[in-house]
């Protein structure tokens, strides 16, 4: 055996990041340091991905499809404690507050419509409902 082919039979090291393209082409920055794989740009964001898919899960886990008071309750409960982690930027958690709050206010409309009999009309009051928050 000659040195030529036994370096071509041992792996070496990945030199070039292995994030393929939709255009099944490999990114060709160099792998950082992390045991990835990847390059620094593509650990970043496969990081932010993983984070974001965690996210998701801890607003929507015991969230009871957003069917009830108590289900947005915890979820709520969980956007504070990813505010208050400094998990989740103030502007995002204020728009999904903002949605929490439209949640809140069509449960007693879709209570009201579950609960008419079909023969009477369904009338739809929002003179009780609290105001939304303006800017």
């Amino acid at each position: 055996m000659t040195p030529e082919s036994s370096s071509i039979t041992t792996k070496s090291p990945l030199l070039h990041c292995q994030f393929r393209f939709p255009s099944r082409r490999f990114c060709r920055l160099p792998v950082s340091g992390n045991g990835s794989g990847l390059c620094f740009k593509h650990a970043n964001q496969q990081r932010k991905e993983r984070d974001l898919a965690e996210l998701a899960s801890a607003f929507t886990g015991k969230s009871e499809d957003f069917k009830t008071a108590a289900g947005i309750n915890q979820s709520l409960g969980e956007l504070y404690k990813l505010l208050a982690d400094n998990k989740i930027a103030p502007r995002r958690a204020a728009v999904l507050a903002y949605i929490s709050n439209l949640l809140l206010r069509t449960i007693p409309v879709i209570y009201q419509e579950t609960h008419v009999d079909d023969d009477e009309p369904v009338t739809i009051s929002f003179k009780n409902a609290p105001r939304p928050i303006r800017d």
